[in-house]
């Protein structure tokens, strides 16, 4: 669902905008601002996610990841999950 959301913009902005929806082949202003939007967004998406394997890889040594050691994760989340469970009941 779109809603509106009107932004007021200088006239040299407003040229350049037009120009940008003119050589784009876009039917309207609209477009380019959401096509500007949805790259910023999944820029910012992707400085996260790189930022999240630069802190893995300082995070220390590698360990060997094997289908086991999932298993063994999947137990241990679990039983963490269980324990809190009781406490709360409690």
């Amino acid at each position: 669902m779109k809603t509106p959301m009107q932004i007021m913009l200088s006239e040299p902005f407003q040229q350049f905008v037009l120009g940008r929806v003119a050589e784009l082949g876009l039917d309207r202003p609209e477009q380019y601002v959401e096509q500007l939007l949805e790259e910023e967004r999944r820029r910012r998406i992707d400085e996260y996610y790189m930022e999240k394997c630069r802190e893995g890889l300082a995070s220390g040594p590698p360990i060997p990841v094997t289908p086991g050691y999932w298993e063994e994760l999947a137990d241990r989340i679990e039983r963490r999950f269980e324990k809190r469970k009781r406490k709360v009941a409690q």
